[in-house]
């Protein structure tokens, strides 16, 4: 079913978040977007590699439909930066490479929630530690900045755990009560 992460994806956010401006980091085509949009997300791409959207796709059922070829996404043909996020209710990040640790970071200081569904460790400024999990180091330095986590897990072969994260109400105090 990895053919159908966009899908999954898309029915996963639709079916927990009002729609909201949402800000798709390292989004390539543009199919995520597509999928928001048509369910009443406002959805912007930001990657900096221009792509057009597919010709076609097949839904979760397997029917297949035809993307208009005067179909049109919102883009950012820019690198991610934490400030672009000021804009966005939701930054989503479905391989965003080089980008995780900053939708975390831009989560945090703008107040808004970050979906991740992290793939490698390319281009982010972490050092990589022998039997440390990169999935678990990401959960823990979101937590490090105060974001509540919650797991999900998609029904695709390959990376398909994922968290969300957002911004706990009641900062955590680092010692305890004084």
């Amino acid at each position: 079913m990895k053919k159908f992460r966009f899908q999954l994806l898309h029915e996963w956010i639709a079916g927990r978040f009002k729609p909201c401006r949402v800000a798709d980091i390292g989004g390539g085509k543009g199919m995520l977007a597509f999928l928001l949009d048509a369910s009443g997300f406002t959805t912007t791409v930001i990657d900096p590699d221009p792509q057009p959207l597919p010709p076609k796709y097949k839904d979760l059922e397997g029917k297949r439909h035809l993307i208009p070829a005067t179909a049109r996404i919102r883009r950012v043909t820019k690198s991610f930066a934490v400030p672009m996020a000021q804009h966005y209710d939701l930054l989503v990040g479905l391989h965003a490479h080089g980008s995780n640790m900053m939708i975390l970071e831009a989560a945090r200081r703008h107040g808004a929630g970050a979906i991740l569904l992290p793939c490698c460790v390319i281009g982010e400024p972490i050092v990589v530690r022998p039997r440390v999990d990169w999935f678990e180091s990401l959960v823990e330095h979101a937590r490090g900045l105060g974001l509540k986590i919650e797991r999900f897990e998609l029904n695709f072969r390959g990376q398909n755990h994922g968290f969300y994260a957002a911004r706990d109400p009641a900062p955590l105090l680092e010692s305890g009560p004084k």
